[in-house]
């Protein structure tokens, strides 16, 4: 298994059999920001190549690359939009490589706690943060999960809608909503809020994170170099960290050389 993702612009470093300009573009989600910047630091130390990175929803970054973008990489919350560019032709490869879980969040100095999930009809919870529940993972999580446990319809009223995970986040974060659905890797970046409970991995889809090679990245041999590393076990020891849970054995071999 191979894997490794980042953006990086520099110079041209010439070499045949492809484009060796020493820059990795990244599209990923929002929720892998710090895990990633962490990462593409490390990779930029060990390997010469700055990663620039656009983090936002992926629905948003997949629209993006669909419509002319320059990723080399792209890191998914879902499955569902890698595989939404796979189906338009443009990933070159991929692969699964970390995971993560739903938590129910609450301010931190919130005086009333959650212990259940259906103490989120609680009248005092007038706002309940999540992704957009039709296109950001986290959302679409979010639902499903309420939707197994029955709540949906009751909480849907309630629901406030944000562009991506760190959205909701910080609208918990700021006190203009009682409860939020994230990630918990999100939870664990903030001081601000406090983890209620977390939501049982059956209730929603295997929460994956697919690490893809973009067709316009393919011959940027630093790309190629970075999607190997995401897969690298100094990449899982930065996942593991943040929080994500490493889907397979990393590989001991950390990149590709690049001429």
């Amino acid at each position: 298994m191979v894997g490794c993702g980042h953006r990086s612009a520099s110079r041209q470093a010439g070499g045949e059999g492809g484009r060796s300009d020493r820059k990795v573009v990244l599209f990923a989600a929002a929720s892998t920001t710090s895990a990633l910047e962490e990462i593409s630091q490390r990779f930029r130390r060990e390997h010469g190549i700055v990663v620039e990175a656009n983090y936002a929803s992926s629905s948003t970054l997949a629209q993006q690359i669909e419509n002319g973008a320059g990723a080399d990489v792209f890191v998914s919350a879902n499955e569902n939009w890698a595989d939404y560019l796979e189906g338009m032709g443009l990933v070159e490869k991929r692969q699964s490589v970390f995971g993560n879980r739903l938590v129910v969040i609450q301010p931190a100095d919130a005086a009333e706690n959650i212990g259940r999930p259906q103490d989120l009809l609680a009248d005092w919870v007038k706002h309940l943060a999540l992704g957009d529940p039709e296109a950001a993972p986290a959302g679409i999580y979010a639902k499903q999960a309420l939707e197994a446990l029955g709540l949906w319809e009751q909480l849907r009223r309630k629901v406030v809608a944000a562009p991506d995970v760190r959205h909701a986040l910080s609208f918990v974060e700021m006190g203009a909503a009682e409860a939020g659905i994230v990630y918990a890797t999100d939870a664990a970046i903030s001081g601000r809020v406090k983890v209620a409970l977390e939501l049982a991995p059956e209730l929603t889809d295997a929460i994956r994170y697919p690490v893809v090679l973009v067709k316009s990245g393919a011959e940027n041999q630093a790309a190629e170099s970075f999607y190997q590393y995401l897969s690298s076990a100094g990449a899982a020891e930065v996942f593991r960290k943040h929080g994500f849970t490493v889907l397979a054995a990393p590989r001991g071999c950390p990149a590709t050389p690049l001429p």
